[in-house]
């Protein structure tokens, strides 16, 4: 495997000689820390790093690439592609390439363990994130060797015992993460809205850890949150769905409109509108440079109306299905009446 692995990967291995570096998205999560880590290991092994060399990691925002250089999970889902010596490895669902590190696996050719592979950038719907002892809610407190020995003995969607997290060291790491959940709940039931159309919607005026994770499993379908900026000029927002929920499309009209307003001379946007419609985002953890140029006060009124606009129109829809359903039944009971006489 070792020879035909490098011959298929000359442009990779020249990039990590020269730079030593992996350009990915601002903050972390399971499928970028666990890519760089075996992009880490097989460099080593193949002898393209030294043992004691550790890659450099560099940060964009989501859904950009630096030209030049190995761009691993920068966000988006763009897929793979290698073009001018940049290099792009990411997730692409259409082609059914889960997250970037299916795709890092299959390029390499490396074990990776089945269970990272499944859930590295999804929630796995049988875990709960009220489950404040589960191997996913608790991966970010500890080491991706650990994560990695906890993904093969399978216990990644699993409720931890108190053994398995004295063993792993996350006994202090649930406690805190009980207390995010607590605090999720607490902001949740503070913030939430009910619509005309009776569904429940989060408007919360600021960042909420984990907050649209544990709302989604109160049986709220929407969740959006607005901050100021770290500037102290501007906001930053996110409107999301639960999952296997669409955004309803004045929201996402309203978002393709920022993205639009927003672009850049490459191409990209400040703004993302996820290709699933269940994601509006404008700055925030991946991208914390960017900023919409409205206060506070205005986007939460604006995302408050776009939901009630969305309300009305359900309200109007279920009637007119309702309305339909009505004649069709007459039409039914004329036909029988018909018949009979």
């Amino acid at each position: 495997m070792g020879n035909d692995n490098l011959r298929n990967n000359d442009e990779l291995i020249k990039k990590l000689r020269e730079t030593k570096t992996v350009v990915t998205h601002f903050g972390d999560d399971l499928d970028n820390r666990s890519s760089i880590y075996v992009l880490e290991k097989w460099a080593k092994d193949q002898g393209i790093l030294k043992e004691d060399e550790q890659i450099i990691v560099e940060r964009v925002p989501a859904g950009k690439v630096k030209d030049g250089y190995i761009n691993l999970d920068t966000g988006g889902h763009t897929g793979c592609r290698e073009e001018n010596g940049t290099i792009v490895i990411d997730g692409n669902p259409k082609e059914g390439v889960k997250s970037a590190i299916q795709a890092l696996k299959d390029r390499l050719d490396v074990e990776v363990p089945e269970q990272i592979l499944e859930i590295a950038d999804a929630m796995p719907n049988k875990i709960s994130p009220l489950d404040t002892r589960s191997g996913l809610s608790l991966q970010k407190y500890t080491d991706i060797k650990e994560v990695f020995k906890m993904a093969e003995e399978g216990l990644l969607d699993k409720e931890l015992t108190d053994e398995q997290l004295e063993k792993y060291g996350l006994v202090e790491a649930q406690k805190t993460q009980q207390k995010i959940v607590d605090e999720a709940i607490e902001k949740i039931n503070k913030y939430t809205v009910e619509l005309a159309n009776k569904e429940k919607v989060v408007i919360s005026p600021e960042f909420i850890k984990a907050g649209s994770a544990v709302a989604y499993e109160l049986g709220i379908n929407y969740f959006a949150s607005v901050d100021m900026h770290k500037s102290g000029e501007g906001v930053t927002f996110a409107i999301n769905s639960k999952p296997g929920v669409t955004l309803p499309e004045n929201i996402r009209d309203y978002g393709k409109e920022l993205v639009e307003k927003y672009k850049n001379d490459d191409g990209t946007s400040g703004v993302f509108v996820h290709p699933n419609n269940s994601m509006v985002v404008a700055g925030g953890p991946k991208n914390p440079d960017f900023k919409v140029d409205m206060s506070k006060e205005d986007m939460m009124e604006q995302i408050d109306t776009l939901f009630k606009e969305y309300a009305r129109e359900d309200i109007k829809k279920q009637i007119g299905e309702q309305d339909l359903k009505m004649q069709d039944l007459m039409n039914q009971n004329i036909k029988l009446d018909e018949k009979e006489n």
